[in-house]
């Protein structure tokens, strides 16, 4: 990766191709809690209300891919930051299907979504 830019006009350009990582498996749970990496599989059925936000920082992006059917809550309170689903909606998982989210400092979005 050649990178060019730099801290004098605020801008990095990289070249060729940025690598996310897997992290952990994570069942899911009313409040879910991510570790390293910014791809997660979420297995299990329980409903997911939140999830913690330490250790992220405004505008990271995680996506979760599920292999269960759980409900995905928009906007009920829980241990960590709620979520703010499209259309204001819980969002039902299928096997497969992938939330993206971003974290704002306080909440997590939905970015978009895939289902099968």
């Amino acid at each position: 990766i050649t990178v060019k830019g730099g801290a004098s006009d605020g801008r990095i350009l990289l070249t060729g191709r940025v690598e996310g990582s897997k992290g952990a498996d994570v069942v899911a749970a009313n409040d879910i809690t991510l570790g390293t990496g910014n791809h997660f599989v979420v297995t299990g059925n329980t409903q997911v209300n939140t999830i913690a936000s330490t250790n992220w920082r405004e505008g990271s992006e995680v996506t979760l891919r599920f292999t269960g059917t759980p409900t995905v809550k928009n906007a009920t309170a829980g241990a960590g930051a709620q979520l703010r689903l499209a259309g204001a909606a819980d969002f039902v998982a299928s096997a497969d299907a992938m939330l993206t989210l971003m974290f704002s400092g306080t909440l997590w979005y939905e970015k978009c979504r895939s289902v099968n």
